[in-house]
Parts: structure tokens; C-alpha cells; sequence
């Protein structure tokens, strides 16, 4: 049995019941936390100095396209339907195998880098079974925990050919998969179906997916916008009348669905996604946050696509707690200026009163930065249906543990770990990270250095390819 002691780290465990602690050591047992608390009496197990370190569950991430590493950046200017064309229509029929298997391990490789140790990968450009074992292979090799979602490819149908939203997910691979390669619910990597949804899809359609997902006993995942050329206009309270909402379904966006859309959702035990660094790039302010939490539901925070923006979940963090308090402080503004918030109006006018008071803004609810915490690890894990494994460092949940240096420039002194963690944490202060109890990163270094320097070396020569084969090389210079 091997044995790792961190021993007086400040603990950020986002677990109620252990708390928060200043110094404190974890002890770790093959693949699971044994124990927390100061001064662990323990022998037998390998010591990792903890003493410069705030340790806290490893970050998961909710959604992301790990397939698309491979042209990482390319669409940072995208506008309209550049992504679509771009991509769906451009780049990823160009795909290889092989280019699957290299871009799914970089992608996963940096996520552990980052400190993200759970994905919801996201895969949506596996148009033969040969793409689909690749990408899982690839994501394999990375060493990261995975839910692999299974998607649907987007491509401009052929003359004769039905178009994608006509096209209900493919039974036989879903069969295929978890008869070959997802046998354990209990594995490392798990298996979920990416689905077109009401937005992408006739209801026929719908139909068909979401009874598939509910008796292959996999959770499911759609983009959702809400706009008004969605195919189904009522979304999912069609299919709520229906009783197609499974428990356990994710969905991803929603910016513009009604309310009574999201209360049915919370209302049916799923879950809702926000991806506020790509939907900030011009899809839509993201009020999903604030949204989910006043019917009830708890928040879920992703990054979304490297193609465009980072893959850095502290990042997506700060982003999405700035962007859910900046919609706050734009609604109040609102209300003050058409005079519908008079606890704003007389905190505005006692303000004006006193001099030097900085300026202050009347703010009805902030979010700490614990509770955005909760976004990026256990709230996302139950969007994965992992809350009970993963997603706070807990004793008897898996050893999904990351470490930061404390005392680097942009965090020290860090008088406040949870503060620095969620407002001032960026990927080069990960110093180590446990999954399932296995270092894959220590002292800064990728433990894997071979398969890092060959996915790095893969991605650099397959990337410009995939672009020179789609006519895309103005793209990358």
C-alpha cells in the first residue's frame, strides 16, 4: 500500500464538516484521503512538505473540447458564426485519428499542469468509431480523471444526406462503448452522451437521445442558447411535459432560456453550466449564475474551448465571479435609475452625505469567495455525478489533492488561502497534484515528461497542418 503525508499545509477542504484549516496535514492511502487534521501521528509514508503550500480538492473542470488543443488559439477573434464555419464545417473533417489521440493527451496534460484534475471532455468531432477510441486513448494517457462525452460531429450535410438535426445519436457506438471500453463506472474515466438537445434537434430526436442516455444509465449534455431560432421554442418545458427530463442531465449555456426553464431543470435534478470566458467573447452576457442560484440550483463554471480562450480554471473562476457580480451591480444601477430599489436609493443618498467614503455601491448580495469555490469543484462535480468521489478534500473521497506555493510573488503572504486561491491563483503556482493518489506533477514538473514532450512535440506539427489542409493558414503565423 503506498502512503503520502503532506504534512502543515493550510487547508482549503470546501467540505463543511472538515472546516478550514491554517495547518494542517493530509494523509493519503493508495488511491483515497484517510485522514485530515492537525498533527497527523502517522508512519510509513512518504512526507511532502506542506509548509509553503495551500492544499485544496484538485479544480474540474465542467466543459471543455480537449479535441480542439490542437489548433489551441486560432479563434480568439472569432465573431457570428466563425466557430461553426471554421471549425465544425472546416478544420475538424480534417481531423486524423492520430490528431484526435495527440490533442485529447496535450489537453489533458495541461489541465493537470493548470491543476484541474477532473474534465468533462467534451467530444464532438468523432465521426468513425477509429476517431472515438483515439481521443479516449489520447485522454487516457494524460493521466487526468475524465467523464469522456460523446458527441455528435456537425458537418454541412451532402447533397441526399439528412441534415445533423435530424440524426439521432448513434445507439451502436453508445453500445460499443460501454460494452468495450467503459465496463466500470468506477474507472478513472466514465462515459457520458453529448447530445444535440432541444436547441440542435427536432423533438423526434430528442426523444429518442435522451431515452437512450436514460437506459444506457449515462448522464447527458447539450448546448442550449434559448435564442428564438432554437428548433423546439419551448426548449426543455416541452420536454418536461413530456417526461423526458432525466435526473443527472447537464446543460451547458442557457443564456437566454426564461426562468421557468431553469426552475424546471433545478426542479428535475439537473444541472446547469456556464462557460462565461468563451460567452463573454460575444455570446451573450452570462447571467446563468445568478440565475441558477435564485431557483434553487447550484452553480456550475467551465471554461469551454481553447480555440479561443484559456483552459486555466482560475482563471474561468475569477472570470465568473467578476462577470456574475458585475450583471449584479449593472441591475441595480438599473433599478436606481428607474427608481425601483429604494434600499439602493437611501444607501446612495446617506453615501453622498459623508466624504471620503471611497464611493461605495449598495450591494444587496456578494458572493464570497468560498462559495465561488464550491462553482469549480464540488458543485462541478456533481455535474459530473462524481460529488460523491471527488470535489472537496474529505476523508474516504479520492485523492484528488493540488498544492500552490503560497509564497510566490502574485500570492505571498496569502493571509487569507481561500482569497488567494479563487482571486490571485494562476497555473504557475500549482506545485503538486495528486489523482487517484498518484503525483502527476511535483515541484512544478509534469511527472510524465516523456508523454509531455511528445504531445507537445505532436500538437506543434499537427496543428499547422490541420490549418494549411482546411486553408486556414492566416490564422496561424
Amino acid at each position: 500500500m503506498s502512503a503520502f503525508l503532506i504534512r502543515g499545509a493550510a487547508i482549503v477542504s470546501v467540505d463543511p464538516g472538515v472546516g478550514n484549516l491554517s495547518c494542517g496535514d493530509i494523509l493519503v492511502k493508495d488511491d483515497l484521503i484517510a485522514a485530515i487534521g492537525p498533527n497527523l501521528d502517522v508512519e510509513d509514508a512518504e512526507v511532502i512538505d506542506g509548509s509553503r503550500m495551500i492544499a485544496m480538492p484538485g479544480l474540474v473542470n465542467a466543459h471543455t473540447h480537449l479535441w480542439q488543443t490542437v489548433i489551441r488559439g486560432i479563434g480568439s477573434n472569432f465573431g457570428g458564426a466563425d466557430y461553426y464555419n471554421y471549425l465544425h464545417a472546416g478544420a475538424a473533417p480534417r481531423y486524423r485519428p492520430e490528431d484526435l489521440y495527440y490533442s485529447e493527451m496535450a489537453g489533458g496534460l495541461s489541465q493537470i499542469d493548470a491543476g484541474t484534475t477532473t474534465v468533462f471532455d467534451w467530444c464532438h468531432n468523432n465521426p468513425t468509431p477509429d476517431h472515438t477510441d483515439a481521443a479516449i486513448d489520447g485522454l487516457s494517457a494524460s493521466g487526468v480523471r475524465a467523464l469522456f462525452g460523446h458527441g455528435t460531429v456537425k458537418p454541412k450535410p451532402k447533397p441526399g444526406e439528412p441534415h445533423f438535426s435530424q440524426v439521432p445519436h448513434p445507439r451502436a457506438e453508445i453500445e460499443r462503448l460501454m460494452r468495450d471500453r467503459f465496463g466500470s463506472a468506477d474507472g478513472l474515466m466514465t462515459l457520458a452522451m453529448c447530445v444535440l438537445g432541444p436547441d440542435y434537434s427536432t423533438i423526434d430526436v430528442c426523444r429518442q437521445d435522451f431515452a437512450l442516455a436514460r437506459e444506457m444509465g449515462v448522464i447527458s449534455s447539450a448546448h442550449v442558447w434559448g435564442r428564438r431560432n432554437r428548433l423546439n421554442p419551448g426548449g426543455y418545458l416541452d420536454l418536461q411535459r413530456e417526461g423526458l427530463l432525466p435526473e443527472g442531465h447537464n446543460v451547458v449555456h442557457a443564456n437566454y432560456i426564461p426562468d421557468a426553464e431553469i426552475r424546471a431543470l433545478v426542479e428535475a435534478g439537473c444541472t446547469l453550466t456556464a462557460t462565461p470566458p468563451a460567452e463573454l467573447r460575444g455570446h451573450g452576457v452570462p447571467p446563468l449564475i445568478g440565475r441558477v442560484s435564485a431557483q434553487g440550483g447550484r452553480p456550475s463554471v467551465a471554461n469551454d474551448s481553447e480555440v479561443g480562450v484559456t483552459g486555466s480554471m482560475f482563471e474561468t473562476l475569477r472570470l465568473s465571479l467578476q462577470a456574475d457580480q458585475f450583471h449584479r451591480n449593472v441591475q441595480t444601477q438599473r433599478e436606481l435609475d428607474e427608481g425601483t430599489n429604494p434600499e439602493a436609493a437611501a444607501f446612495e443618498a446617506e453615501n453622498l452625505k459623508t466624504i471620503g467614503t471611497g464611493g461605495g455601491v449598495y450591494q444587496k448580495e456578494t458572493i464570497s469567495t468560498g462559495e465561488a469555490l464550491k462553482w469549480a469543484t464540488i458543485n462541478n462535480a456533481r455535474v459530473l455525478g462524481l460529488e460523491h468521489r471527488i470535489g472537496s478534500l474529505t476523508p474516504g473521497k479520492k485523492a484528488d489533492i493540488v498544492l500552490l506555493r503560497r509564497d510566490d510573488w502574485n500570492m505571498g503572504p496569502a493571509l487569507n488561502p481561500e482569497n488567494a486561491v479563487v482571486m490571485f491563483a494562476h497555473p504557475g503556482n500549482v506545485d503538486t497534484v495528486l489523482i487517484d493518489g498518484t503525483i502527476r506533477k511535483r515541484h512544478g514538473v509534469l511527472t510524465d515528461v516523456a508523454g509531455a514532450n511528445r504531445a507537445r512535440a505532436e500538437i506543434s506539427v499537427r496543428g499547422p497542418r490541420l490549418m494549411a489542409d482546411a486553408g486556414y493558414a492566416d490564422l496561424a503565423w
